[in-house]
């Protein structure tokens, strides 16, 4: 790692954003593997608890102070959304074809553009209207509407990003006054429970080679969700977002190697199509807050 600190922002950026991709697509991976064999509700409680394991000696080193705050109810709403999100993402994941799935997620900033109005008063501007319009075409053409029957898997996917937006939300509501670990902790820590609670009512116990799945399940996902917050955090997001288009070909190749999916042409005309609206909202942001600057 000391090695990758002598590097530029921008080449560190990439490295944390394609480390992320691979640990997402990774947690897609297992995630399909396992829901044979365990329901939404267990995956998503080892997840957390490995989690918290992995931030266990973080935890005892920083004491009280990982826990000090005065904004519980946001910490509260932020990981239900989040529960309800990935619940829909993992349900998603067990039926519909990896490269859709993450084609999908890129919808998120596209939501964020009109969510971002009623909960952080921003004003709608003309152009990010436009972009946003022409991403959500780009999902039209994933999901060919009249050509395709729309499976409740694939809509818990795209309702699993809506509700990730609005998690990213509280999130940047979070960070005006919490340090990053801290937002991550909280949410891990809340989300245990009310993964338990469900996951009892159809609990089966693993066996130790499954253990040892679900214990990699937690891992990747982590290193996804660390990936990115450390790609954020040591370069520009205009910079670093394109690499986040590498998780759909890392995904297409998963999903054909390991289950024999194939991605179509219509999939990755309509990812580009979003993508490419997402990185454009990503760049007029940095463009307006460089101008606020």
């Amino acid at each position: 790692m000391r090695s990758l600190a002598r590097l530029p922002p921008a080449v560190r950026g990439a490295f944390w954003m394609v480390f992320s991709g691979l640990g997402y697509v990774g947690m897609a991976v297992m995630v399909r593997y396992l829901s044979p064999a365990f329901t939404t509700f267990e995956l998503l409680f080892f997840r957390n608890l490995v989690a918290l394991l992995i931030l266990a000696p973080w935890m005892m080193r920083v004491g009280r102070d990982a826990f000090r705050t005065t904004r519980l109810p946001l910490h509260f709403l932020r990981t239900v959304l989040a529960y309800a999100g990935i619940l829909g993402l993992f349900y998603g994941i067990s039926r519909v074809p990896l490269g859709d799935v993450i084609a999908l997620q890129f919808t998120q900033p596209l939501f964020i553009v009109f969510l971002a109005v009623p909960i952080l008063g921003e004003r709608l501007e003309r152009r990010r209207v436009a972009t946003a319009i022409i991403g959500f075409l780009g999902v039209l053409v994933i999901l060919r509407p009249g050509f395709a029957e729309i499976g409740i898997a694939t809509l818990a996917v795209l309702g699993a990003s809506l509700v990730y937006a609005c998690s990213n939300l509280c999130i940047k509501l979070l960070i005006r006054t919490e340090p990053p670990n801290r937002t991550v902790i909280y949410v891990n820590l809340l989300m245990l429970p009310l993964s338990l609670v469900p996951a009892l009512f159809v609990w089966r116990t693993p066996d130790g080679e499954e253990l040892l799945l679900l214990a990699l399940l937690g891992i990747v996902s982590f290193c996804g969700v660390f990936g990115l917050t450390r790609a954020y955090d040591v370069a520009e997001a205009s910079a670093v977002v394109p690499y986040d288009f590498l998780r759909l070909p890392f995904a297409a190749v998963a999903g054909y190697v390991l289950f024999g999916e194939a991605t179509d042409a219509l999939t990755w005309i309509g990812a580009t199509v979003i993508f490419t609206a997402a990185y454009l909202l990503v760049r007029f942001e940095a463009k307006k807050g460089a101008n606020a600057a």
